[in-house]
């Protein structure tokens, strides 16, 4: 999913100054990042190094997560040894998927990522996940979370209609962006 001026805005209204933030690793996350710097006072905990990168120059305080770098992705999976997840006071969470659908909610294929998520999740007031039309009614190898965790999902206009009218008659709040 690119996220472009006029389709970022909208959903843009969910950070507000102040917040903090944690923006995970992914192609969807990512572009986010350019638009949090509109924001005053934000905090953002991350696992991206493309995050870090887009936000180096920025007044945007950023906290790295530490832990071991998993090159295909250009994130740092934590280690409960190295991170102090239980300090952290999240106020939404931006993350990722490979897959999601009604019967078994969001998916992806490294268990490491989704131990990061799933603590971060449990640390934060609200999640949303980001993803493209491509990743709906995709079921892959590891379960992260039930669609019920979910404050709403955050996608792109590709989004089949029937696709969507199913989700959100199942109770869940679709964004396009």
């Amino acid at each position: 999913m690119r996220l472009g001026d006029s389709g970022t805005k909208p959903f843009l209204g969910v950070i507000e100054d102040g917040d903090t933030i944690f923006l995970d690793s992914g192609s969807t996350t990512h572009p986010l990042a350019k638009y949090i710097k509109m924001r005053q006072q934000i905090t953002v905990v991350t696992n991206s190094l493309l995050v870090v990168n887009e936000l180096v120059d920025s007044e945007v305080d950023v906290l790295l997560i530490g832990g071991k770098l998993r090159h295909s992705e250009k994130s740092i999976t934590a280690y409960d040894m190295l991170f102090q997840f239980d300090a952290l006071n999240i106020q939404k969470a931006f993350i990722c998927t490979s897959g999601i659908s009604l019967e078994n909610g969001l998916s992806d294929y490294d268990i490491d990522e989704i131990r990061t998520r799933r603590q971060i999740m449990k640390n934060s007031k609200q999640t949303y996940v980001l993803c493209d039309h491509s990743k709906f009614e995709q079921d892959v190898t590891i379960k992260t979370c039930d669609l019920q965790e979910l404050e709403a999902i955050i996608t792109d206009a590709g989004v089949d209609e029937e696709v969507r009218k199913r989700f959100s008659e199942a109770g869940h709040r679709i964004i396009i962006a």
